[in-house]
């Protein structure tokens, strides 16, 4: 029989109780949620999340694209009965939340998805050439279901699992130690990067607004390609103000990508430089010759191998074939609130039995 350490059963005894405590004092309503990431990225081992208000889903229904990450995390942050921060966790997290969140409360399964057709499929759909023909002017959008409970698996986690990366020249010494990016980072880039170029911004606000408009006119010219009125309609505007915009886009787009990169950045070479915000680490770093292609390659390669979260492929029943297919699925959060939007709960009954 092997002996244990009186300090130790006295330690367990305590977390024991500690657990049982925080068990009794959760309300009613509120469901044990256990993540896979096990505390090991940005959310806790364990949280308690109750059900969407009708007033939350309809905030988000009537929130555009852009707004509904900063909604979310003030939303969940609510729903969560543990004092945290959804917007320090990984998208990944919240993604995993958000479905178990639709599991339990909603359905348990993901109806209605338009399926991704592959060349595969176009192949068979030339079989048919009227149903090949309402699939490319959207009259049939071929559409599947997904169960979450047999066909959608999560990855299991190395008991050595850090979130954080450390990349080194192996010639001069020089490193820097990368972490995750926060949900709420690309909030931050976003809003870093409007202020940073709003000038730029406020001097082709008109162009872009004029391609917009043609790109909105040349999508309703793919499904109805005889309408001349809409040809007319097209604006013209000043290709050398295109080319500036395009150049300008170009640019934003390169400083994007470097202060994605650089935001993810914790240790530099020896300095803590977690606490500093991200016009500051952009400014400290942007010139940084050492943080070169080979260090930012070697980072991208590690950080695929790291592997937690939602597997991408999931079963499904592939409607052109007939057949169960393992295919890749995004599990977006617009599209987990886009369901919980237009499906209703299996909680409920609606007979009446009075």
């Amino acid at each position: 029989m092997r002996l244990r350490d009186n300090n130790i059963i006295l330690n367990t005894l305590r977390n024991s109780e500690r657990v049982v405590d925080s068990i009794q004092t959760i309300p009613v309503g509120y469901i044990e949620v256990r993540l896979s990431t096990q505390g090991k990225v940005g959310a806790p081992e364990v949280v308690h999340v109750r059900n969407f208000k009708v007033s939350d889903i309809v905030e988000l229904a009537m929130s555009s694209e852009s707004e509904i990450p900063a909604r979310l995390i003030s939303i969940l942050n609510n729903m969560i009965y543990e004092d945290v921060d959804v917007g320090d966790w990984h998208e990944k997290e919240v993604e995993e939340l958000m479905l178990y969140i639709f599991k339990t409360f909603y359905k348990n399964k993901l109806e209605d998805i338009p399926y991704p057709l592959s060349p595969e499929d176009y192949k068979i759909l030339e079989q048919t050439p009227k149903r090949l023909e309402d699939v490319k002017t959207k009259k049939w959008v071929p559409r599947t279901c997904i169960d979450i409970s047999k066909d959608v698996e999560i990855y299991d986690l190395p008991e050595d699992f850090t979130s954080k990366i450390k990349i080194t020249n192996k010639r001069t010494g020089f490193y820097c130690i990368f972490d995750y990016i926060h949900y709420k980072d690309q909030l931050v880039i976003k809003n870093w990067l409007d202020t940073y170029y709003a000038e730029e911004e406020a001097k082709f606000k008109g162009i872009k607004s004029k391609i917009q408009f043609n790109w909105n006119i040349i999508n309703q010219l793919k499904s109805d390609t005889d309408n001349t009125e809409l040809v007319d309609k097209l604006i013209h505007y000043d290709p050398e103000e295109e080319k500036a915009y395009n150049d300008y886009l170009a640019e934003r787009l390169k400083t994007l990508s470097e202060v994605a990169k650089i935001i993810s950045i914790v240790n530099y070479n020896g300095e803590d430089i977690s606490n500093l915000t991200v016009g500051e680490k952009y400014e400290l770093l942007k010139d940084e010759a050492r943080l070169d292609y080979g260090m930012i390659a070697k980072l991208n390669t590690k950080q695929q191998s790291m592997r937690f979260g939602i597997k991408p492929e999931v079963s499904m029943l592939n409607p052109i074939s007939g057949k169960v297919v393992k295919q890749a699925f995004p599990f977006r959060l617009s599209v987990i609130l886009q369901a919980m939007q237009l499906s209703g709960s299996d909680d409920y009954d609606d007979r009446d039995d009075a």
